[in-house]
């Protein structure tokens, strides 16, 4: 199991630099139109400690109380709340680390993704998912599952305030030269110990 180091909340160092979706110096497509001087990007407002799960790349299903139309880039915000009571505590030890609750970035953006897909909890087979989503996530009830790829961390978290549901959020222009490459879910939840489990018919 990976430990990682007090106070470390950006650079985790657990997967290489552009191990997928493209590097962070030549953007697909939707990046270079995020990056477009003036453009506003969608964004929504995690409690934490779920908004550092999400950048980390440790949580990829936003497990959210209504559905959303929005396909495209969106911004991950880390709210004022922490959810103390709620918190998946040994994933946020193995994954942020033992002063997660003191360290985590509160009030800020945090990181960029592409949300891709939205779904009803219901529907998804969560034998398949990783040890790391499933404790990151509430997959019961009429919750929806947003679905995020290609998520990348700001280096350095941008204050700012939040608001309820997805809201409009204009990033600084020099956006791209503040996100770390795309995180690699698979890799990192294996690292630190919380990858999938076998399967009982493989």
């Amino acid at each position: 199991m990976v430990s990682l180091a007090p106070g470390e909340l950006v650079a985790s160092g657990l997967a290489a630099p552009g191990a997928r979706g493209g590097s962070a110096t030549s953007p697909e497509p939707f990046a270079r139109d995020m990056f477009a001087e003036g453009r506003t990007l969608k964004a929504v407002s995690l409690w934490q400690p779920y908004a550092a799960l999400t950048a980390r790349g440790l949580k990829t299903i936003l497990t959210m109380h209504r559905p959303t139309d929005h396909r495209g880039p969106v911004a991950i915000h880390a709210a004022a709340t922490i959810d103390l009571a709620g918190a998946p505590d040994d994933l946020c030890l193995s994954g942020l680390g033992p002063h997660w609750a003191d360290q985590v970035a509160r009030s800020a953006m945090v990181a960029v993704a592409t949300l891709f897909d939205c779904t009803p909890c219901a529907d998804l087979d969560t034998s398949r998912l990783t040890r790391a989503e499933r404790a990151a996530g509430v997959f019961s009830g009429l919750r929806f599952a947003w679905r995020l790829a290609d998520i990348r961390t700001l280096r350095r978290p941008i204050p700012c305030a939040g608001r309820q549901g997805l809201f409009n959020w204009t990033p600084p222009a020099d956006l791209d030269d503040r996100l770390g490459p795309p995180r690699d879910h698979l890799a990192l939840a294996h690292a630190i110990g919380w990858g999938m489990r076998p399967r009982a018919d493989a």
